[in-house]
């Protein structure tokens, strides 16, 4: 705390401080508000979980984790699903691929059949007419050679003659003609032509050409004929037939046709045998993966239906992740058994945290504020778990004396809020033993040291601050154990001080000693007992909140009444550590001294 005020310096001990009161006190000023009586009832009111979002802290809401066993229930109508089975579409996508491949083979096959044939037939074609134009060249230059002497003497008779003997003996060769250099007709073998007809400007040049005799394609050699004339060189006309390249041709493509479907129909037929091969073996290895498929489905189903003892069983050739898929099965329904033991076990334990809980809440305080005469109480446990260490007290002794305790047992969870519990009872219990005059701070943290020793056997210690208030006169006889001394901050003096008191850890050793101190309160005095959870509470740079900040804190809200102080005070808390989780039980009372004016 910032600084201390010398007004509660402690007031001399005496042992006897019980019986020795020094004269009778006045009587109490009249006080609106509750009568001291109403502490004297334990709340069952549900203290942690009726924190609201006006304070600032999370709610933590009661555990009721119900875990049914796992029955059959309604199950998917699977006899509703539309679709191919697995070894149907298995067998129509096995089969689909054969014909797919076989066709685009049968179609590279009869390509490549057909692109071999064509060359072939090409190169056929070829070498037709390179023996067609050979011979033609030859019969042409031979007649040139021959017909020169004929055609200088001018015997146009006999080169006619000439002309026509070559066709009788050639068939291939349909027509002669010869040509002298003035490019005049001398001699033709078709006996319709007229003799000393022009060429049509034929040049003396040796070349052939395609052209047409009597409707049939036909190949015209030209060759020149050198006869001595100074006018210049006749030429020689023969038109060689195409008819036999063109009907050998025509074999040689029907033939290449007969051949390509041949060669198709060979496909087609190979093509549909390895169809209804590849689909026998399809059907074959579907049903040998399908089937148990379709067992390990029947066990899903039985075990969503509850039976946990379904298993898959073995699946010779069936792959290794069909197998694969088995065994996982059988783990995961051993898992599931497992797992579902343990939800059982856990649901089991969630009941006893929520009945632990719930009798922990009834033990404690209320939330709202209570007033006793001139001094007006408020308290609030905010638990970190689901059952909290944290514990605080309330009751009066008789119509003057009012006991506030507080207690942070060591930990979390159900043995520390039943250890919480039993030192709350225990509280209870070491002031009703007694007579109100008996009663005092160093009596009360002895008898819970006891009690807390006995119930923990060692295994749990809990730090503690009690007070005994007399609201009238202000005076207070407070004792702690290993606990934060409470802060006092005066409405009217706006001075800090505290209530300090030395002990150590209750429940540690049956055996250990305890001393209580006393001082007067003030007019205008307000006392924050708390836990550490409050000021150990972090922020983002993992930094404590600290006794300072709670210091800063009561001066800034101290105009507030102690219920809504209480609140204020958990809610700089929660914004201070904003984002981070909750480690430790936080516990606060906000005692209020106002007593009225003296006359």
């Amino acid at each position: 705390m910032s600084r201390t005020n010398p007004r509660l310096d402690p007031v001399p001990e005496s042992p006897d401080a019980s019986d020795a009161a020094p004269g009778t006190p006045p009587p109490p000023p009249e006080y609106t508000g509750t009568h001291s009586r109403e502490l004297t009832g334990l709340r069952g009111e549900n203290t942690a979980t009726r924190l609201t979002g006006s304070v600032g802290l999370p709610a933590t809401e009661p555990t009721s984790t119900v875990i049914a066993p796992m029955e059959a229930g309604e199950l998917p109508n699977v006899a509703a699903i539309r679709g191919l089975r697995l070894d149907q579409l298995l067998l129509l996508t096995t089969g689909a691929l054969v014909i797919v491949i076989v066709g685009l083979l049968a179609a590279l096959s009869a390509k490549t059949t057909e692109a071999q044939l064509t060359a072939t037939s090409d190169r056929f074609t070829q070498r037709l007419q390179s023996q067609a134009r050979e011979l033609g060249q030859t019969v042409s230059h031979t007649l040139a050679l021959t017909s020169a002497t004929s055609l200088r003497d001018n015997n146009y008779a006999f080169l006619t003659e000439v002309a026509r003997s070559i066709i009788a003996d050639n068939r291939n060769i349909l027509r002669v003609q010869m040509f002298d250099a003035d490019g005049q007709l001398v001699a033709d073998s078709d006996p319709s032509a007229k003799l000393g007809e022009s060429s049509g400007g034929r040049t003396a040049e040796r070349r052939w050409a395609s052209a047409f005799f009597q409707g049939q394609p036909v190949f015209e050699f030209q060759e020149p004929l050198d006869y001595g004339s100074q006018a210049g060189k006749g030429v020689v006309v023969i038109s060689y037939s195409l008819e036999d390249l063109q009907k050998q041709l025509h074999e040689l493509e029907e033939t290449n046709r007969a051949a390509v479907r041949a060669n198709t129909l060979r496909i087609v037929g190979l093509g549909v045998g390895f169809v209804v091969l590849a689909g026998v073996l399809a059907a074959f290895q579907s049903r040998r993966i399908t089937k148990p498929l379709g067992v390990l489905t029947h066990r899903v189903m039985q075990l969503a239906a509850g039976d946990l003892g379904a298993r898959a069983g073995t699946a010779p050739g069936a792959g290794r992740e069909v197998t694969t898929l088995g065994v996982v099965f059988n783990h995961m329904a051993e898992r599931i058994k497992v797992l579902l033991e343990d939800v059982r076990a856990k649901a089991q334990l969630e009941r006893e945290v929520s009945l632990a809980r719930t009798v922990q809440e009834t033990l404690l305080p209320g939330r709202e504020a209570v007033t006793v005469g001139p001094l007006r109480l408020a308290g609030l446990v905010v638990p970190a778990d689901a059952c909290g260490g944290d514990w605080w007290f309330r009751a009066a002794l008789d119509d003057r004396r009012v006991v506030i305790g507080i207690g942070d047992v060591t930990g979390h969870g159900l043995s520390t809020s039943l250890v919480a519990t039993s030192a709350t009872s225990g509280f209870a219990s070491a002031m009703t033993l007694r007579e109100p005059s008996q009663v005092h701070a160093q009596m009360l943290i002895t008898a819970l040291n006891v009690t807390l020793a006995n119930v923990g056997r060692g295994e749990h210690q809990m730090s503690s601050a009690l007070a005994v208030i007399d609201v009238y006169s202000g005076q207070i006889d407070y004792a702690a154990g290993a606990h934060p001394a409470a802060a006092i901050y005066n409405r009217n003096t706006r001075q800090m001080a505290s209530l300090p008191a030395r002990g150590p850890l209750l429940g540690a050793n049956v055996a250990s000693q305890f001393t209580s101190r006393q001082a007067v309160l003030s007019p205008g005095d307000i006392i924050v007992w708390y836990t550490d959870g409050l000021t150990e509470a972090r922020d983002g740079a993992n930094r404590l909140y600290g006794t300072q900040r709670l210091a800063a804190a009561l001066q800034t809200h101290a105009h507030l009444p102690a219920d809504a102080l209480r609140d204020a005070l958990l809610a700089d808390v929660r914004a201070y550590s904003a984002g981070q989780p909750q480690r430790d039980d936080i516990t606060v009372i906000v005692a209020e001294f106002s007593p009225a004016p003296s006359p």
